[in-house]
């Protein structure tokens, strides 16, 4: 039985990643959240209240046992009330669970929802929060997989004009076209839209699959959009 923490789990990919587990037995989930109730109900569901501001609430989550722990914690400045809260929720509070872990399980793994653009320069507060927290994750010798998708394909409206403008006037003539003339094309499927399904499939995928001290890095094409 393998037994799983996620945080994160109401977010665009946290949902499916809740939906992935639902139906593997093998596996019993416990999902950090705030308020009463799951976002996803399964039979191997339990509600873990957790508070990301209580230091010591980190040491006790992983006093049962944990053998993976994916984080799909993410916000908007919008939602957040500035930068400062954006950084918490997107770098300090992953960051504390990582560093928790480490120290109590060092052969589990870890399923990360970064961004693309993470590695390299890092333009910008939420590019440098999230490349920092690969960072981190890398140096806490926790074997790892972390997904860097690009704009998140969504039924719903953000209220960011740019995923506004990706969703409804740009998705379907750039993956029709990436899929015509650059079906191999690293670059460009680095960049392209996909779905939170997908991403959240590739990093289950990966995660299960990982041997001790492993890194994977999933991009692009790792995400198997389909036409």
């Amino acid at each position: 039985m393998t037994r799983v923490v996620i945080a994160g789990g109401s977010g665009q990919v946290g949902l499916r990643l809740l939906t992935g587990l639902a139906t593997r037995e093998d596996c019993e989930v416990a999902v950090l959240t705030r308020r009463p109730g799951l976002p996803v109900e399964a039979p191997n569901f339990r509600a873990a209240p957790f508070d990301y501001d209580d230091d010591a609430a980190y040491a006790r989550l992983f006093e049962t046992p944990c053998d993976l722990l994916l984080i799909a914690l993410g916000t908007t400045l919008k939602q957040a009330g500035g930068v400062t809260g954006l950084i918490k929720v997107d770098h300090d509070y992953p960051v504390k669970l990582i560093q928790a872990l480490a120290r109590t399980t060092p052969a589990a793994k870890v399923g990360l929802v970064s961004a693309v653009g993470a590695d390299g320069r890092a333009i910008g507060a939420y590019m440098r929060a999230k490349r920092d927290l690969e960072r981190t994750l890398q140096a806490s010798g926790l074997a790892h997989a972390v997904a860097r998708p690009s704009f998140l394909l969504r039924d719903d409206s953000s209220g960011r004009p740019a995923e506004w403008l990706v969703n409804r006037v740009l998705s379907k003539p750039w993956l029709g076209i990436g899929h015509r003339v650059f079906p191999r094309g690293h670059r460009f499927w680095k960049w392209a839209p996909v779905s939170p399904a997908a991403v959240a499939a590739a990093l289950l995928e990966a995660t299960f699959a990982l041997r001790p001290g492993e890194r994977r890095v999933l991009e692009g094409r790792a995400f198997k959009e389909t036409p």
